[in-house]
Protein backbone atom coordinates (compact mmCIF):
# COMPACT_ATOMS: atom_id res chain seq x y z
CA UNK A 1 0.00 0.00 0.00
CA UNK A 2 1.31 3.45 -0.88
CA UNK A 3 2.51 5.68 2.04
CA UNK A 4 -0.12 8.36 1.44
CA UNK A 5 -2.90 5.72 1.52
CA UNK A 6 -1.58 4.49 4.86
CA UNK A 7 -1.65 8.06 6.09
CA UNK A 8 -5.26 8.58 4.98
CA UNK A 9 -6.28 5.29 6.65
CA UNK A 10 -4.62 6.50 9.82
CA UNK A 11 -6.64 9.74 9.63
CA UNK A 12 -9.91 7.86 9.19
CA UNK A 13 -9.42 5.49 12.13
CA UNK A 14 -7.97 7.86 14.72
CA UNK A 15 -9.06 11.39 13.77
CA UNK A 16 -11.21 12.09 16.82
CA UNK A 17 -8.71 10.64 19.32
CA UNK A 18 -5.77 12.47 17.73
CA UNK A 19 -7.57 15.78 17.64
CA UNK A 20 -8.43 15.52 21.32
CA UNK A 21 -4.84 14.57 22.13
CA UNK A 22 -3.45 17.61 20.32
CA UNK A 23 -6.13 20.27 21.01
CA UNK A 24 -8.85 20.45 23.63
CA UNK A 25 -11.26 21.87 21.05
CA UNK A 26 -11.41 22.57 17.33
CA UNK A 27 -13.51 25.46 15.98
CA UNK A 28 -14.71 25.33 12.38
CA UNK A 29 -17.23 27.63 10.74
CA UNK A 30 -18.22 24.85 8.34
CA UNK A 31 -19.21 22.47 11.13
CA UNK A 32 -16.27 20.11 10.74
CA UNK A 33 -14.94 20.81 14.27
CA UNK A 34 -16.26 20.57 17.80
CA UNK A 35 -17.79 24.08 17.74
CA UNK A 36 -18.78 26.61 15.10
CA UNK A 37 -17.92 29.65 17.25
CA UNK A 38 -14.83 30.51 19.25
CA UNK A 39 -16.91 31.77 22.19
CA UNK A 40 -18.68 28.42 22.49
CA UNK A 41 -15.33 26.61 22.62
CA UNK A 42 -14.00 28.97 25.31
CA UNK A 43 -17.15 28.67 27.40
CA UNK A 44 -16.93 24.87 27.32
CA UNK A 45 -13.44 24.78 28.82
CA UNK A 46 -13.13 24.26 32.58
CA UNK A 47 -12.60 27.33 34.73
CA UNK A 48 -9.28 27.94 36.47
CA UNK A 49 -7.51 25.11 34.71
CA UNK A 50 -4.04 24.39 36.14
CA UNK A 51 -2.89 23.35 32.64
CA UNK A 52 -2.73 25.31 29.39
CA UNK A 53 -5.86 24.61 27.33
CA UNK A 54 -5.53 24.59 23.55
CA UNK A 55 -8.07 25.63 20.90
CA UNK A 56 -7.45 25.29 17.17
CA UNK A 57 -9.45 27.49 14.78
CA UNK A 58 -9.90 26.38 11.20
CA UNK A 59 -9.97 28.80 8.30
CA UNK A 60 -13.09 30.92 8.18
CA UNK A 61 -14.71 34.21 9.14
CA UNK A 62 -16.28 34.21 12.61
CA UNK A 63 -18.73 37.06 13.18
CA UNK A 64 -18.88 37.26 16.97
CA UNK A 65 -17.86 39.16 20.06
CA UNK A 66 -15.40 37.08 22.08
CA UNK A 67 -14.95 37.52 25.84
CA UNK A 68 -12.24 35.62 27.71
CA UNK A 69 -13.07 35.83 31.41
CA UNK A 70 -10.44 35.88 34.18
CA UNK A 71 -11.32 32.26 34.97
CA UNK A 72 -10.16 31.18 31.48
CA UNK A 73 -6.47 31.87 32.06
CA UNK A 74 -3.85 29.51 30.64
CA UNK A 75 -5.36 29.37 27.19
CA UNK A 76 -3.89 29.12 23.69
CA UNK A 77 -5.97 29.98 20.61
CA UNK A 78 -4.26 29.04 17.37
CA UNK A 79 -5.57 29.67 13.86
CA UNK A 80 -4.48 28.53 10.44
CA UNK A 81 -3.15 31.99 9.62
CA UNK A 82 -4.11 35.64 9.91
CA UNK A 83 -5.17 35.70 6.26
CA UNK A 84 -7.36 32.63 6.79
CA UNK A 85 -8.93 33.09 10.25
CA UNK A 86 -10.87 36.29 10.92
CA UNK A 87 -12.81 37.17 14.06
CA UNK A 88 -14.94 40.22 13.39
CA UNK A 89 -17.56 42.41 15.04
CA UNK A 90 -18.57 46.05 14.49
CA UNK A 91 -19.41 47.64 17.85
CA UNK A 92 -18.29 51.18 18.74
CA UNK A 93 -17.26 52.55 22.13
CA UNK A 94 -17.73 56.21 21.30
CA UNK A 95 -20.49 58.38 19.90
CA UNK A 96 -24.26 58.02 20.43
CA UNK A 97 -24.23 54.23 19.89
CA UNK A 98 -21.35 53.64 22.31
CA UNK A 99 -21.05 50.49 24.41
CA UNK A 100 -18.35 49.89 27.08
CA UNK A 101 -15.08 48.57 25.71
CA UNK A 102 -15.67 45.19 27.39
CA UNK A 103 -18.63 44.73 25.04
CA UNK A 104 -17.42 46.89 22.19
CA UNK A 105 -14.04 45.34 21.45
CA UNK A 106 -14.24 42.41 19.06
CA UNK A 107 -12.07 40.31 21.38
CA UNK A 108 -11.71 41.10 25.09
CA UNK A 109 -9.13 39.26 27.19
CA UNK A 110 -9.51 39.63 30.96
CA UNK A 111 -7.58 36.42 31.60
CA UNK A 112 -3.82 36.07 31.93
CA UNK A 113 -1.47 33.62 30.21
CA UNK A 114 -3.38 33.79 26.94
CA UNK A 115 -1.58 33.04 23.67
CA UNK A 116 -2.77 33.77 20.13
CA UNK A 117 -1.26 32.75 16.83
CA UNK A 118 -2.44 33.00 13.24
CA UNK A 119 -5.65 35.00 13.81
CA UNK A 120 -6.96 38.39 12.68
CA UNK A 121 -9.02 40.54 15.03
CA UNK A 122 -11.21 42.97 13.11
CA UNK A 123 -13.59 45.74 14.07
CA UNK A 124 -15.60 45.98 10.89
CA UNK A 125 -16.91 49.44 11.70
CA UNK A 126 -13.46 50.99 11.85
CA UNK A 127 -12.12 49.16 8.82
CA UNK A 128 -15.13 49.95 6.62
CA UNK A 129 -15.87 53.50 7.75
CA UNK A 130 -12.19 54.50 7.94
CA UNK A 131 -13.40 56.92 10.57
CA UNK A 132 -14.09 57.22 14.30
CA UNK A 133 -15.39 56.97 16.91
CA UNK A 134 -13.58 54.38 19.04
CA UNK A 135 -13.93 50.89 17.59
CA UNK A 136 -11.68 48.35 19.27
CA UNK A 137 -10.53 45.13 17.65
CA UNK A 138 -8.60 43.76 20.66
CA UNK A 139 -8.58 44.65 24.35
CA UNK A 140 -5.79 42.63 25.97
CA UNK A 141 -6.48 43.56 29.57
CA UNK A 142 -4.72 40.73 31.42
CA UNK A 143 -1.07 39.89 32.07
CA UNK A 144 1.24 37.69 30.00
CA UNK A 145 -0.75 37.94 26.77
CA UNK A 146 1.24 36.98 23.68
CA UNK A 147 0.45 37.22 19.97
CA UNK A 148 2.39 35.93 16.98
CA UNK A 149 1.61 36.34 13.29
CA UNK A 150 -1.74 37.96 14.03
CA UNK A 151 -3.59 40.94 12.60
CA UNK A 152 -5.37 43.69 14.58
CA UNK A 153 -7.49 45.96 12.38
CA UNK A 154 -9.65 49.06 12.88
CA UNK A 155 -9.25 52.85 12.69
CA UNK A 156 -9.53 54.51 16.11
CA UNK A 157 -8.47 52.76 19.33
CA UNK A 158 -7.70 49.52 17.48
CA UNK A 159 -5.66 47.79 20.19
CA UNK A 160 -5.91 48.48 23.91
CA UNK A 161 -3.18 47.00 26.09
CA UNK A 162 -3.13 45.75 29.68
CA UNK A 163 -4.92 47.60 32.47
CA UNK A 164 -2.41 46.54 35.13
CA UNK A 165 0.44 49.00 35.64
CA UNK A 166 2.97 46.31 34.81
CA UNK A 167 0.75 43.91 32.91
CA UNK A 168 2.54 42.53 29.86
CA UNK A 169 1.57 42.22 26.20
CA UNK A 170 3.98 40.69 23.69
CA UNK A 171 3.33 40.97 19.93
CA UNK A 172 5.64 39.59 17.24
CA UNK A 173 5.53 39.41 13.43
CA UNK A 174 2.03 40.87 13.41
CA UNK A 175 0.17 43.63 11.58
CA UNK A 176 -1.74 46.46 13.28
CA UNK A 177 -3.96 48.83 11.33
CA UNK A 178 -5.34 52.17 12.48
CA UNK A 179 -5.00 55.93 12.46
CA UNK A 180 -6.08 57.61 15.70
CA UNK A 181 -4.61 56.56 19.07
CA UNK A 182 -4.77 53.02 17.74
CA UNK A 183 -2.28 51.46 20.15
CA UNK A 184 -3.21 52.73 23.58
CA UNK A 185 -3.64 51.96 27.25
CA UNK A 186 -1.41 50.93 30.15
CA UNK A 187 1.15 48.27 31.03
CA UNK A 188 4.34 47.10 29.37
CA UNK A 189 4.09 46.08 25.71
CA UNK A 190 6.86 44.79 23.47
CA UNK A 191 6.18 44.80 19.71
CA UNK A 192 8.81 42.84 17.79
CA UNK A 193 9.18 43.10 13.99
CA UNK A 194 5.57 44.18 13.53
CA UNK A 195 4.09 46.11 10.63
CA UNK A 196 2.18 49.21 11.73
CA UNK A 197 -0.19 50.41 9.00
CA UNK A 198 -1.81 53.84 8.86
CA UNK A 199 -5.22 54.25 7.18
CA UNK A 200 -5.53 58.03 7.38
CA UNK A 201 -3.56 60.32 5.05
CA UNK A 202 -2.73 63.03 7.57
CA UNK A 203 -2.89 63.91 11.24
CA UNK A 204 -3.15 60.51 12.90
CA UNK A 205 -1.46 59.28 16.08
CA UNK A 206 0.12 55.85 16.51
CA UNK A 207 0.14 55.59 20.31
CA UNK A 208 -1.82 57.17 23.15
CA UNK A 209 -0.55 55.64 26.41
CA UNK A 210 -1.66 56.36 29.96
CA UNK A 211 1.13 54.82 32.02
CA UNK A 212 1.37 55.40 35.77
CA UNK A 213 4.56 56.32 37.66
CA UNK A 214 5.24 52.75 38.76
CA UNK A 215 4.98 51.31 35.23
CA UNK A 216 8.50 50.07 34.55
CA UNK A 217 8.90 50.27 30.77
CA UNK A 218 5.75 51.23 28.86
CA UNK A 219 5.63 50.57 25.11
CA UNK A 220 8.65 49.30 23.17
CA UNK A 221 8.60 49.02 19.37
CA UNK A 222 11.62 47.02 18.25
CA UNK A 223 12.61 46.57 14.59
CA UNK A 224 9.11 47.44 13.41
CA UNK A 225 8.00 48.98 10.11
CA UNK A 226 5.53 51.85 9.90
CA UNK A 227 3.83 52.19 6.54
CA UNK A 228 0.57 53.29 4.95
CA UNK A 229 -2.42 51.16 4.05
CA UNK A 230 -3.10 51.28 0.35
CA UNK A 231 -1.32 51.43 -3.00
CA UNK A 232 -0.11 55.05 -2.80
CA UNK A 233 3.42 56.07 -1.89
CA UNK A 234 3.57 55.63 1.91
CA UNK A 235 5.64 58.81 2.23
CA UNK A 236 2.50 60.79 1.33
CA UNK A 237 0.96 59.71 4.64
CA UNK A 238 1.87 61.93 7.58
CA UNK A 239 1.37 60.64 11.13
CA UNK A 240 2.46 61.67 14.62
CA UNK A 241 4.29 59.08 16.69
CA UNK A 242 1.79 59.61 19.49
CA UNK A 243 0.30 61.82 22.16
CA UNK A 244 0.06 61.50 25.96
CA UNK A 245 -3.44 60.27 26.82
CA UNK A 246 -3.16 60.36 30.63
CA UNK A 247 -0.67 60.27 33.51
CA UNK A 248 3.02 59.72 32.57
CA UNK A 249 3.23 57.77 29.30
CA UNK A 250 6.34 55.91 28.16
CA UNK A 251 7.06 54.85 24.57
CA UNK A 252 10.28 54.14 22.67
CA UNK A 253 10.83 53.23 19.03
CA UNK A 254 14.02 51.23 18.52
CA UNK A 255 15.52 50.55 15.08
CA UNK A 256 12.18 51.29 13.45
CA UNK A 257 11.76 51.84 9.70
CA UNK A 258 9.37 54.63 8.79
CA UNK A 259 8.03 54.52 5.23
CA UNK A 260 5.48 57.18 6.18
CA UNK A 261 6.38 60.77 6.95
CA UNK A 262 6.81 61.73 10.60
CA UNK A 263 6.59 65.48 11.36
CA UNK A 264 9.97 66.90 12.45
CA UNK A 265 8.57 67.39 15.97
CA UNK A 266 7.70 63.70 16.12
CA UNK A 267 5.18 63.76 18.95
CA UNK A 268 2.02 65.77 19.52
CA UNK A 269 2.64 68.11 22.48
CA UNK A 270 -0.59 67.88 24.46
CA UNK A 271 -3.44 65.72 25.64
CA UNK A 272 -4.31 64.91 29.27
CA UNK A 273 -0.91 63.61 30.41
CA UNK A 274 2.76 64.55 30.51
CA UNK A 275 5.07 61.84 29.16
CA UNK A 276 8.14 60.65 31.02
CA UNK A 277 9.74 59.11 27.91
CA UNK A 278 8.70 59.63 24.30
CA UNK A 279 11.90 58.71 22.49
CA UNK A 280 13.62 57.00 19.57
CA UNK A 281 16.86 55.29 18.72
CA UNK A 282 18.02 54.13 15.31
CA UNK A 283 15.01 55.40 13.34
CA UNK A 284 15.45 55.18 9.54
CA UNK A 285 13.39 56.04 6.48
CA UNK A 286 12.21 53.71 3.76
CA UNK A 287 15.64 53.70 2.12
CA UNK A 288 17.40 52.87 5.38
CA UNK A 289 18.76 56.38 5.89
CA UNK A 290 18.97 57.64 9.45
CA UNK A 291 16.21 60.09 10.32
CA UNK A 292 17.04 63.55 11.59
CA UNK A 293 15.77 63.61 15.18
CA UNK A 294 17.21 67.00 16.08
CA UNK A 295 13.81 68.74 16.03
CA UNK A 296 11.92 66.17 18.11
CA UNK A 297 10.09 67.96 20.91
CA UNK A 298 10.94 67.51 24.58
CA UNK A 299 8.33 69.86 26.14
CA UNK A 300 4.69 68.93 26.63
CA UNK A 301 1.71 70.57 28.27
CA UNK A 302 -1.78 69.86 29.53
CA UNK A 303 -4.63 72.11 30.59
CA UNK A 304 -5.98 71.63 34.12
CA UNK A 305 -8.88 73.86 35.21
CA UNK A 306 -7.71 76.55 32.83
CA UNK A 307 -4.06 76.39 33.87
CA UNK A 308 -1.30 75.22 31.53
CA UNK A 309 0.93 72.60 33.13
CA UNK A 310 4.29 71.94 31.46
CA UNK A 311 6.61 68.94 31.56
CA UNK A 312 9.63 67.56 29.75
CA UNK A 313 10.47 64.14 28.30
CA UNK A 314 13.52 62.66 26.63
CA UNK A 315 13.15 62.41 22.83
CA UNK A 316 16.37 60.63 21.85
CA UNK A 317 18.11 57.71 23.50
CA UNK A 318 21.84 57.15 23.62
CA UNK A 319 23.23 53.78 22.60
CA UNK A 320 23.64 52.85 26.27
CA UNK A 321 20.07 53.92 27.09
CA UNK A 322 18.67 51.99 24.14
CA UNK A 323 20.60 48.89 25.19
CA UNK A 324 18.70 48.87 28.50
CA UNK A 325 15.52 47.95 26.62
CA UNK A 326 15.85 44.20 26.29
CA UNK A 327 13.07 41.67 25.80
CA UNK A 328 14.18 39.85 28.94
CA UNK A 329 13.96 42.97 31.09
CA UNK A 330 10.79 44.48 29.65
CA UNK A 331 8.79 41.25 29.56
CA UNK A 332 10.51 39.30 32.33
CA UNK A 333 8.80 41.06 35.23
CA UNK A 334 9.12 39.30 38.58
CA UNK A 335 8.50 35.82 37.15
CA UNK A 336 11.00 35.66 34.27
CA UNK A 337 8.30 35.40 31.60
CA UNK A 338 9.83 34.55 28.20
CA UNK A 339 6.99 34.96 25.68
CA UNK A 340 9.09 34.27 22.60
CA UNK A 341 9.45 30.68 23.76
CA UNK A 342 5.70 30.13 23.40
CA UNK A 343 6.10 30.14 19.62
CA UNK A 344 9.35 28.22 19.21
CA UNK A 345 9.36 24.80 17.53
CA UNK A 346 9.27 21.86 19.92
CA UNK A 347 12.09 19.27 19.75
CA UNK A 348 9.38 16.65 20.16
CA UNK A 349 6.07 18.01 18.78
CA UNK A 350 2.80 17.53 20.61
CA UNK A 351 1.19 16.77 17.28
CA UNK A 352 0.93 17.78 13.64
CA UNK A 353 -1.37 19.72 11.35
CA UNK A 354 -1.38 17.99 7.98
CA UNK A 355 -2.26 19.67 4.69
CA UNK A 356 -2.74 18.24 1.23
CA UNK A 357 -2.26 20.75 -1.58
CA UNK A 358 -2.78 23.55 0.95
CA UNK A 359 -6.02 22.14 2.43
CA UNK A 360 -6.16 20.91 6.00
CA UNK A 361 -6.82 17.17 6.03
CA UNK A 362 -5.93 16.11 9.57
CA UNK A 363 -4.78 16.86 13.10
CA UNK A 364 -2.69 13.93 14.30
CA UNK A 365 -0.69 13.17 17.43
CA UNK A 366 1.69 10.81 15.62
CA UNK A 367 2.77 10.21 12.05
CA UNK A 368 2.72 6.50 11.36
CA UNK A 369 3.34 6.54 7.64
CA UNK A 370 6.38 7.70 5.78
CA UNK A 371 5.61 10.85 3.87
CA UNK A 372 6.82 14.40 3.60
CA UNK A 373 6.74 14.73 -0.12
CA UNK A 374 4.04 16.59 -2.06
CA UNK A 375 1.07 16.69 -2.04
CA UNK A 376 1.36 16.64 1.77
CA UNK A 377 2.71 19.37 4.02
CA UNK A 378 3.11 19.14 7.79
CA UNK A 379 3.19 21.81 10.49
CA UNK A 380 4.40 20.57 13.91
CA UNK A 381 2.49 21.66 17.04
CA UNK A 382 4.37 22.65 20.20
CA UNK A 383 3.27 22.33 23.83
CA UNK A 384 1.32 25.62 23.63
CA UNK A 385 -0.55 24.54 20.52
CA UNK A 386 1.44 26.90 18.29
CA UNK A 387 2.46 25.90 14.79
CA UNK A 388 5.90 25.84 13.28
CA UNK A 389 6.47 26.62 9.64
CA UNK A 390 6.26 23.74 7.23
Amino acid sequence: MRPYLLLLLFFCTTAAQARQAVYDAVVAADGSGDYTSLQAAIDALPDDSPMQKLIFVKAGTYEEHVYIAPSKSRLSIVGEGRDRVVITDRQVSGGPQAVPVDRGATVVVHASDVTFQGISFVNGYGVEAVDGPQALALYAKGDRIALSRCGIYSYQDTYRTSEANNGRNYVEHSEILGAVDFIYGNGNAWLEQCTIKINRPNGGFIVAPKHYPDTRWGYVFNRCTVTADGPDDPARTRVWLGRPWHNQPQTVFLHTRFLVTIPPEGWYPMMAGLPSVFAEYGSVDGQGRELDLSRRITRYYKIVEGDTIWGTAKSRLTADEAARYTLADVMGGDDNWQPQRLFQPAPQPRGYIVYRDGRLVGIVSRLKAKYGRPPYQVRPVNAYGCLSDE
